[in-house]
């Protein structure tokens, strides 16, 4: 590692990395067949993305190795273990169907906001229907009065509903974003993952090894 390599990249929780990956090789242990839920495909993705950029982690463990030398090493060997078991283990991902599992969690919360918002169409429809009649009737009348409040009861109606649908709507967003993330993981983008980050690992004990043994400057 050369120090000042990576300065103007934003540092990752470089100590938090194991724990994580703790938690991938829990989710990839337990993997038999194509089938997984979803919040562990989120997880699996999330890893990916939260520690793609290894750029990052490399700067984090050149301050590491010069302000905390002992605790960069035990990170290491936990890294170097963890990244071991997730290589060894990646093939149980291999038939995981990341992009149809993504597909269904956008479609159910996309089947919601439809039911929510044909449940609403009526109360739209009603108020229409009140809001035409007035142009109809003569304005001052008993009639016109009684016709306004129930257009107004229509309107706050669809309006309290409407509220509604659109919480849900938002839900929707939300969920195809995350869903958006585990459309595009692949089995062969967290291996290349834990190959560099099990490289890294290596290099990391190599390079403190050496500077225990005063070999660098």
């Amino acid at each position: 590692m050369s120090p000042g390599l990576y300065d103007n990249v934003p540092m990752k929780k470089l100590i938090d990395i194991a724990d994580r990956l703790k938690e991938i090789n829990g989710i990839v242990a337990a993997c038999n067949g194509d089938a997984m839920p979803f919040e562990q495909a989120l997880a699996l993705a999330r890893f990916y993305y939260d520690f793609h950029n290894t750029n990052a982690l490399i700067a984090e463990a050149e301050a590491m190795a010069t302000e905390n030398p002992a605790e960069l090493k035990e990170i290491a060997l936990s890294l170097k273990a963890e990244t071991s078991t997730l290589l060894d283990n990646i093939g149980r991902l291999e038939d995981v169907d990341f992009k149809g599992i993504a597909n269904a969690r956008s479609r159910k919360f996309h089947d919601v906001f439809q039911e929510a918002s044909a449940r609403l169409n009526p109360y739209w429809k009603r108020y229409c229907e009140l809001n035409t009649r007035l142009d109809y009737l003569p304005l001052g009348s008993d009639e016109y009065a009684e016709t306004e409040k129930e257009c107004e009861a229509a309107k706050a109606e669809h309006d309290r509903r409407q509220t509604d649908v659109r919480r849900i709507y938002a839900e929707y967003e939300r969920e195809s974003r995350r869903a958006g993330d585990v459309f595009s993981l692949k089995a062969s983008h967290l291996y290349a993952l834990a190959a560099k980050l099990n490289g890294i690992a290596g290099s990391i004990m190599t390079d403190l090894d050496r500077m225990e043994k005063g070999e660098c400057q």
